[in-house]
């Protein structure tokens, strides 16, 4: 992880070099996608997909149409909640094309990569500990599941902490004051020499006000502001009967940013709410009063089982990127408006203005 953050600075670094933002301002959300891409891809498939050096990846290019916030998308993926499946596959929509294309690319490359994987598996040749080899070491899914697994896991474990830190360098870019206090904190606790290869994200993790800027941005941008679930039984929710069979749509935005579970100042980017105000060291509530509170990763059996790996990774993303770098914002006169339709992503992209930062 540590090292591929280190890898985003660099790329980034030469892409100002060489005048990359043409005085307009740099989009970070694409960076974003590709790093996480990469961490993922050597994290879950043992794979290397180097998509920082490759701009013309096929599985970035895919991923990004499907989840590009527009206003056809965010109908068609709030139909498919609705349904009925028949009816919508039916919709004279370009959307159901393009949508069918990338889905199509998407299964093909990911049914490549496991039979690429597999044959190095039988040869003895894989002594890798990722997600896919174990899943097939395991003798318990057939190539079709397999395909449906990574499908899933490269999804999830990509465009979630690459939406969060994206919307991590808006809020320290409208906030400078937090910014120059988190990158002095990074600068006091890492090594003189950050950018070598050694391993910090066991001291990423003491780090108060990194965890701060961290939860603190999941908690206002929850990476998916609405889900879906189905009861499986009667049930009751705060003494409402609710019949077997009901859609129940929770929404962690709302939950996240709720003056009556967050007070007043709910909406307010406050990371000192993460910090215990007697030791100084980071908490796990932000101060609410029930984990109920905090929404993001959701809770229970279905849960997001990649939130260690997520939150592990983001504080990797924004320690090296605060560390490298001294964030503006490029058009601070145009609003930033949340959108997408599956991840919460900025509607006109993330464009910041960047100066390049000596090592210290």
């Amino acid at each position: 992880m540590w090292q591929k953050s280190v890898l985003l600075c660099e790329s980034v670094a030469a892409e100002l070099a060489n005048g990359a933002d043409d005085g307009k301002g740099f989009e970070i959300n694409h960076w974003s996608n590709k790093v996480t891409m990469d961490i993922i891809g050597i994290a879950g498939l043992g794979r290397d997909f180097n998509a920082l050096k490759n701009s013309d990846d096929e599985l970035i290019q895919n991923y990004e149409e499907i989840l590009e916030p527009t206003t056809e998308k965010v109908m068609f993926f709030a139909c498919q909640i609705l349904g009925p499946q028949r009816l919508i596959d039916r919709l004279p929509w370009a959307v159901n094309k393009r949508m069918s294309i990338c889905t199509s690319a998407l299964s093909r490359i990911c049914k490549e990569l496991v039979v690429q994987k597999r044959e190095a598996v039988k040869a003895n040749a894989d002594q890798n500990l990722d997600i896919l080899s174990v899943l097939i070491k395991s003798n318990n899914f057939a190539d079709e599941q397999l395909v449906d697994q990574m499908l899933t896991f490269l999804a999830a474990g990509h465009e979630t902490t690459s939406s969060a830190f994206t919307w991590a360098t808006h809020l320290l870019a409208i906030h400078p004051e937090i910014q120059k206090r988190l990158r002095e904190e990074i600068q006091e606790k890492l090594p003189s020499n950050p950018w070598s290869e050694v391993d910090l994200t066991g001291l990423l993790e003491g780090l108060p006000l990194l965890n701060g800027v961290c939860n603190e941005t999941l908690r206002l941008y929850p990476t998916v502001p609405i889900t879906v679930r189905d009861t499986i039984r009667d049930t009751t929710l705060v003494g409402q009967p609710i019949p077997k069979g009901t859609q129940i749509l929770l929404s962690p935005w709302a939950i996240n940013r709720s003056p009556h579970l967050w007070g007043d100042e709910a909406q307010v980017f406050k990371p000192e709410r993460w910090i215990n105000p007697e030791t100084g060291g980071p908490n796990k509530t932000g101060g609410a009063t029930s984990n109920y509170d905090q929404l993001t990763f959701l809770h229970g059996p279905r849960s997001c089982i990649g939130q260690g790996f997520a939150m592990a990774e983001l504080r990797c993303l924004v320690a090296a990127f605060v560390g490298a770098f001294e964030l503006e914002m490029a058009r601070p006169n145009e609003p930033v408006i949340p959108a997408g339709v599956v991840t919460t992503k900025p509607a006109s992209g993330m464009w910041l203005k960047l100066k390049t930062l000596k090592a210290w």
